[in-house]
């Protein structure tokens, strides 16, 4: 479902049940980009913040359903900062990334926030409502250990278990994603997409072209990752970072 870029596709991703979303955006151009796309396709944006403090007193008000947030906002404070209170909450809400900060050091400090999903700027429309609906369809089921990912494997749509997940290997402008107990579904997407709905302490990108489920690994070398007998290449470009992810599990 979320992949496919089809005009039928688009129109079942913007059926989506209205949600009370914050926007947390120091670009103001962008926040009313954002502000007017949502509320445009069914959703009420509940406010806009561009600090830590501003946000902080929206989220405490208005009570959103889902938020929205930018890593570089106003002020000594980050989107981070505002991660790590929302999951202080007695009841947090889910919230995603949207940002241009994707280096190694940014995204190792989101991961420990365990968002609901990452971003990159500019954030394509179809990416963020299907975001936006995978985020509040794992939070309101409520079931940490059975979380979902919709694929659409052009006739169909497949709920599947994210545990189930093996490894992704793209060709061109289609991902295969290897699934447990049977071969493999295809999407229009890229590698970065994908990913993008996927836990980022679970799937780690070990070359252009493959990333893996990290929970499926039986062994590795300086070269190559070994998921079963399938073999896994490690480019050179990508070692200095499965290495430390390796010294960090």
């Amino acid at each position: 479902m979320i992949l496919n870029y089809s005009p039928v596709q688009k129109t079942k991703i913007n059926k989506m049940t209205s949600y009370k979303i914050l926007i947390v955006e120091d670009e103001i151009l962008i926040a009313d980009n954002l502000k007017h796309f949502l509320n445009k396709n069914g959703h009420n944006v509940i406010g806009m913040a561009i600090s830590y403090d501003e946000a902080i007193e929206i989220y405490k008000e208005e009570e959103p359903d889902i938020v929205l947030l930018d890593i570089r906002i106003n002020g000594n404070k980050t989107g981070i900062d505002i991660a790590h209170f929302i999951r202080n909450q007695e009841n947090p809400v889910p919230f995603i990334f949207l940002t241009s900060q994707i280096d190694i050091e940014n995204i190792n400090e989101v991961k420990k926030t365990l968002p609901a999903g990452y971003l990159s700027k500019p954030v394509q429309k179809e990416s963020l409502f299907a975001s936006l609906e995978i985020a509040m369809h794992q939070h309101l089921k409520g079931n940490e250990n059975v979380k979902t990912i919709p694929l659409y494997d052009g006739n169909t749509n497949h709920m599947i278990p994210i545990d189930k997940i093996l490894y992704i290997e793209s060709e061109h402008v289609y991902v295969k994603v290897y699934i447990e107990n049977r071969n493999y579904l295809i999407q229009r997407s890229s590698m970065k997409e994908l990913l993008t709905y996927l836990p980022e302490n679970q799937f780690l990108q070990t070359h252009r072209s493959f990333a893996v489920n990290t929970e499926k690994i039986s062994h590795w070398d300086f070269e190559n990752i070994y998921i079963n007998d399938k073999i896994i290449p490690i480019s050179r470009s990508r070692r200095k970072e499965v290495g430390i992810y390796f010294k960090t599990v």
